[in-house]
């Protein structure tokens, strides 16, 4: 089982977090033997946001091994020229380590003002992945879909080898176009233990489907997580932060809570946390690689968090948690 960290992007009010943080955040990562790092994409959000494209760049050039992944930026947003070429620049300054995680969204307010409806999002998600994997492996592409029209096209330089594209997903749709068009199902971090045990059976049972070796295609989940001595230290530590980001998604539609009618509340959403002593920690991400997880991407800060708490969080999943997981 490979271990990364999804970094924290929010600037909330009265909060000393900076995106400078995240340098000091990704060399611990990497001392401790963590794989990889991801940020998600957002926009016009009052709490501010970090631009993961311009982030992942200068976080690859203070790293060495760190796979540095989107989860996810919405394709949609962008001319697929554009962003096939800001990839494949990624790719190229970190020596080989970009990782492609692409959503298609869920938030109209985030979508309109680029253009995109909420009934264009998938069609323009599927045009744009087409588009970009083709960008990223041919020395001339020519297209002339509903959305973009490109005549003998191409980027220069191209990745340094064949790009992974990651994908994200809750509905079974989402996660059947997983397998078919990407390299790896990215599972919500709202997935509980029995969603994941039906999804990871939808998401093989589609690679078979489309005759694709179920070793080449990774299953990643994302998992809020805090390592403290006790439970109940590491829920008493963690529970303000991590509630003030379930609130923001609540306000902002999140579209599991909406159809689930789950309320902003720790004993209905801890089911889905990793948090504890290491050994229970341990417990839940064992289960998980039972279940067939071949990647957990924590997310150990949350808006208003301080500093030294991430730090003490993630240097101690590098000491005493990824050890115990490794062959």
């Amino acid at each position: 089982m490979k271990f990364g960290v999804f970094l924290n992007q929010y600037y909330t009010p009265d909060d000393e977090f900076e995106v400078t943080d995240l340098f000091e955040q990704a060399e611990l990562m990497e001392s401790v033997g963590f794989d990889s790092l991801a940020l998600g994409e957002r926009h016009v959000h009052d709490e501010g946001v970090v631009e993961p494209l311009t982030t992942l760049a200068a976080l690859g050039a203070r790293t060495d091994t760190l796979e540095l992944a989107t989860m996810a930026v919405l394709p949609a947003l962008y001319n697929p020229l554009h962003l096939a070429e800001k990839v494949a620049m990624i790719d190229r300054l970190s020596g080989g380590r970009m990782r492609f995680g692409a959503a298609i969204g869920y938030r109209e307010r985030e979508l309109t003002p680029f253009g995109v409806t909420l009934d264009d999002r998938v069609p323009m998600f599927m045009e744009s992945l087409s588009l970009l994997k083709r960008l990223w492996a041919k020395e001339s592409v020519n297209h002339d879909g509903d959305h973009w029209q490109f005549d003998d096209v191409f980027i220069s330089p191209r990745p340094t080898g064949e790009m992974p594209v990651w994908i994200g997903g809750h509905a079974d749709i989402a996660i059947k176009r997983a397998a078919y068009r990407g390299n790896a199902w990215i599972a919500s971090a709202s997935s509980t233990t029995e969603d994941l045990e039906r999804q990871i059976g939808v998401y093989e049972d589609s690679l078979e489907e489309f005759g694709m070796d179920r070793s080449d295609n990774d299953v990643i989940l994302m998992r809020d997580c805090f390592v403290a001595d006790s439970y109940e230290e590491a829920r008493d530590t963690i529970e303000p932060y991590l509630l003030k980001l379930y609130q923001m998604y609540a306000r902002w539609g999140q579209t599991y809570m909406d159809e689930h009618e789950v309320e902003v509340d720790y004993d209905e959403l801890a089911e889905k946390f990793v948090l504890g002593t290491p050994e229970e920690c341990l417990e839940k991400l064992r289960t998980y690689e039972e279940l067939g997880v071949d990647h957990v991407v924590f997310r150990v800060q949350f808006p208003g968090q301080p500093q030294e708490t991430t730090l003490q969080c993630l240097e101690r999943i590098g000491e005493e948690i990824i050890p115990e997981m490794q062959p």
